[in-house]
């Protein structure tokens, strides 16, 4: 079940600020990744508004070069030169969001990744970039984002008939179809919903569907693990860098 926003924000608060702590905390690759004036990024990373206005740029930079790269056109805005574009720059935006708690910026590129994730086998972590999509949303909000939740639940079919339990896939697959969403929502870019379907409800994970293999339901905060790998990656990266350089 999805966490209330003040649950969240107590949850992670912490946690930010014990990664801005660490000695190690990649600042200049964090804040070149967020479009940040390196002489700044101190300032602008300790500064929970002004980080969270910066990945919020970062995320409609990554919305607009992942839609040209979809639709087969070179993507033209920076943030496409990464050489971690497109999975690599998404997963570290979906942790910056989650680490900030800019709640309302995981769901569009959560789902972006988890569709990558599958297009390339990868359906473990394919299904948990899925769990953040439908945790970050909650149920009965007045969001706008209904279709996301519903798009990363129609995607979990596909990745339950190839990697989990036909018997679940097909469970979710008839949630589906009793809400008319169609079954392949989650190919589009931008999903919208046909005006008969229903609002979100919240049901993708509950009923003992677990998105991992070690059967623990994935919950909103499980993603600082993968913070704490990034992390770590980017301060050896950084390193060599500097010793390069």
């Amino acid at each position: 079940m999805g966490m209330s926003e003040e649950q969240t924000s107590g949850a992670l608060a912490p946690t930010r600020r014990q990664a801005l702590a660490r000695p190690d905390f990649p600042v200049a690759r964090v804040a070149r990744r967020l479009g940040v004036d390196p002489a700044q990024a101190e300032i602008v990373l300790h500064d929970d508004e002004r980080a969270r206005a910066a990945i919020a740029r970062s995320v409609e930079e990554f919305l607009a070069a992942d839609d040209e790269r979809r639709a087969g056109r070179a993507p033209s805005t920076a943030l496409a030169l990464d050489p971690d574009f497109p999975t690599g720059v998404g997963m570290a935006l979906v942790g910056a969001a989650v680490l900030w708690d800019a709640r309302d910026l995981v769901p569009r590129v959560a789902l972006r990744v988890a569709k990558d994730h599958y297009e390339d086998g990868a359906d473990e972590l394919a299904a948990s970039y899925l769990a953040l999509v439908q945790e970050a949303i909650e149920p009965g909000e007045d969001s706008g984002d209904d279709a996301l939740a519903w798009a990363a639940q129609s995607l979990l079919v596909s990745v339950l008939q190839r990697s989990g339990s036909a018997v679940q896939a097909d469970e979710i697959a008839r949630d589906l179809a009793a809400h008319s969403i169609p079954l392949d929502l989650w190919r589009d870019d931008d999903p919208s919903l046909p005006d008969s379907s229903m609002a979100w409800h919240g049901g993708a994970f509950v009923g003992g569907i677990p998105p991992r293999r070690d059967e623990r339901s994935l919950s909103f905060e499980d993603v600082h693990d993968y913070m704490n790998t990034l992390l770590a990656d980017m301060h050896r990266e950084q390193e060599a860098e500097d010793d390069a350089g």
